[in-house]
């Protein structure tokens, strides 16, 4: 590789470290300093009715250490249980409460992104979404690595028809 491309890749690595810890800083601070507790609302908000076995895989935790997350965030009733479609699993929803707290997680995120991007105008911004997108779409992931990967989006403003993780 020649020393260009080496630099470039130094600066595409701090860039993203940069956003990746401010981000996660801004949301850490509105949910009990925990990426996984900030995880598990969005990734439950996303898909409400969602098991404790699917959300274990997409944030990465053991069934106990999801199990105990749970059990926090429905001890903060943020969190409700529900039984699921077979009986035997366990259905998990946000409660008016943790609603609440997804939309402040929301806030968090955009303000921080924000604040790391107001360097950049509108056509500088949107070039740099474009190219992520397409990077975004050139990575290989299962339908499980996708919902990890967008694990603290706002699918919302995002949706499926034209997510650049969404697996076809």
């Amino acid at each position: 590789m020649k020393p260009g491309e080496l630099r470039d890749l130094n600066i595409i690595g701090a860039f993203a470290l940069a956003l990746a810890d401010d981000f996660k800083a801004a949301m850490e601070d509105l949910a009990e300093g925990n990426e996984s507790a900030c995880a598990a609302l969005i990734v439950i908000g996303q898909e409400s009715g969602l098991s404790v076995d699917r959300l274990s895989k997409i944030l990465r935790l053991s069934q106990p250490g999801t199990v105990r997350l749970v059990d926090r965030l429905a001890a903060a009733k943020l969190v409700e249980r529900k039984t699921g479609t077979d009986r035997r699993a366990v259905a998990l929803r946000l409660t008016d409460s943790g609603r609440r707290q997804v939309k402040s997680l929301f806030i968090g995120r955009q303000h921080a992104l924000g604040q790391a991007l107001r360097g950049l105008d509108d056509w500088e911004r949107s070039t740099l979404a474009a190219i992520a997108t397409k990077v975004l779409r050139g990575l290989d992931h299962s339908q499980v690595e996708s919902d990890r990967r967008c694990r603290l989006c706002d699918d919302e403003s995002c949706p499926d028809e034209t997510c650049p993780m969404v697996v076809v």
